[in-house]
């Protein structure tokens, strides 16, 4: 049986945890270097009337995973991976109190300070921890479970078995967790055709760090053993080729209005999507969950969709 807690790299390597996330701090640490040494206070600046998206990749599906959330204001949110503290922020703008947790200490102090830039320090607290072993209490937190949980582009760097087990203890009764994600559901022998070298001299693979990789049905067979609601919502099919060739603005427009029409008549375009909007309740080992069975779905999910 493969040990779950090491993994892979695009190119085959094994990878202990710990590997992976020295990798991925060290890449944001110095990401963070030159933020911390280039930006003035403007750059820091967040507008609370407006989700704050990296790119114009993530308009539609960041946007449809922050509408699950429900109401913000005086909740507890805890947001995976929150590097700059783009997301964090402005949650905070909204009345949320959000923790915010990342491999990188580096890009925290970008988050740090972006939280201070915008008023919201006291709203916003920053926890250097992997989401595998995060632990409020050890953190110097009064609390032990949160409203809800969001997170853009993590899970896939996610050692996914520790990761889902310590989201199921950390999600309050009736909480959702909600990740945006890259998907591939091919079969293994594709994944790796795309991952070898002598197709990514050709096509770099869009990834910040080596041992990423998109969610396949082995990680939704995962996520459906530890959580009673599970649900993706597909985003982009075509748009996909963004992952081969740099598509202009007014291209990448076009391919996503028409993987919208897509997505919403042909049912079989779900298996080609790029990103999914995938949506956790009802952890089963956990007593939370068996308080909760007596309530209706339809209470813990409103507003989602298939």
């Amino acid at each position: 049986m493969t040990d779950p807690h090491t993994a892979h790299d695009s190119h085959g390597a094994l990878l202990t945890v710990a590997d992976r996330h020295d990798h991925e701090a060290r890449i944001y640490d110095a990401m963070a270097a030159g933020i911390l040494a280039g930006w003035s206070e403007s750059d820091y600046r967040v507008d609370p009337g407006a989700i704050p998206f990296v790119n114009r990749e993530q308009v539609d599906y960041l946007a449809a995973a922050v509408e699950q959330l429900g109401p913000l204001a005086g909740r507890r949110i805890l947001e995976v991976g929150a590097g700059g503290g783009s997301l964090a922020v402005w949650l905070a703008q909204q009345g949320a109190t959000v923790v915010g947790i990342d491999v990188s200490d580096g890009i925290l102090q970008v988050a740090r300070e972006r939280a201070r830039v915008n008023g919201v320090a006291d709203r916003v607290t920053l926890v250097h921890s992997p989401i595998e072993t995060f632990d409020p209490r050890a953190a110097g937190l009064d609390h032990d479970t949160y409203d809800a949980v969001i997170g853009n582009n993590v899970v896939h760097h996610f050692e996914r078995v520790r990761a889902l087990d310590n989201l199921a203890r950390l999600l309050a009764p009736g909480a959702l967790a909600v990740f945006c994600e890259p998907v591939l559901f091919v079969p293994e022998w594709m994944r790796s055709l795309r991952n070898s070298r002598a197709v990514t001299r050709r096509f770099p693979a869009h990834t910040h760090t080596p041992d990423e990789r998109a969610l396949t049905d082995a990680d939704f067979a995962l996520m459906r053993g530890r959580f009673r609601h599970v649900e993706w919502r597909p985003f982009q099919v075509l748009c996909r080729l963004q992952n081969f060739v740099e598509l202009s603005d007014r291209t990448w427009l076009r391919l996503e209005g028409v993987d919208r029409w897509l997505l919403q008549v042909v049912p079989g375009t779900r298996r080609i999507c790029r990103i999914a909007v995938v949506t956790l309740g009802l952890p089963r080992s956990s007593g939370r969950a068996m308080a909760t069975e007596g309530a209706p779905l339809a209470s813990l999910t409103e507003g989602l969709t298939r």
